[in-house]
């Protein structure tokens, strides 16, 4: 019994500095970031608005690298890289409302609202950042990587029609 209670407590020990170690930040990139802003943008439908964060690169990234996904004020997305003539981006897309044509069922019988869709309210982030803080995961050989990216400056926001 001492033996079994050894080996789980081993295992218990391995796996929590597993994860710990899982989320360390490198000291650099692959690639060069020089420029990393976000902007508020409102507009399309009614209220639908949200945050763009956009990374500036001097050069195209390798196809060694696959970029991943973007964490910013206790959320997530997924990031896209585009090149435009000599312009190379990052571009992580947060939408915080969106106008809807659904209607919300609300009647004193309960199996009338159960068409009713049930709200994200998933809670666990990995990371404690601040308003000019964000973190970016990419792959390289399969592997996971992280950057903080610590200086995010605000832009002026875009509005569409």
């Amino acid at each position: 019994m001492k033996i079994f209670t050894t080996i789980i407590a081993s295992l218990l020990l391995m796996t929590l500095f597993t994860q710990c170690s899982s989320a360390q930040f490198e000291k650099k990139t692959p690639f060069t970031i020089t420029k990393a802003y976000h902007q508020d943008w409102i507009g399309g439908r009614g209220a639908s608005k949200g945050t763009l964060i956009t990374l500036e690169l001097t050069a195209i990234i390798s196809d060694k690298i696959v970029v991943d996904s973007i964490f910013y004020k206790s959320k997530k997305s997924k990031l896209n890289f585009s090149s435009f003539e000599k312009k190379h981006t990052i571009t992580g897309n947060f939408v915080t409302a969106i106008v809807t044509d659904r209607n919300i069922i609300m009647h004193s019988d309960i199996r009338k609202e159960m068409a009713n869709k049930v709200p994200d309210i998933s809670t666990s982030f990995p990371f404690e950042l601040t308003d000019k803080e964000c973190v970016i995961s990419y792959f390289i050989k399969e592997k996971k990587h992280y950057y903080k990216i610590t200086n995010l400056t605000k832009e002026k926001p875009i509005y569409y029609p």
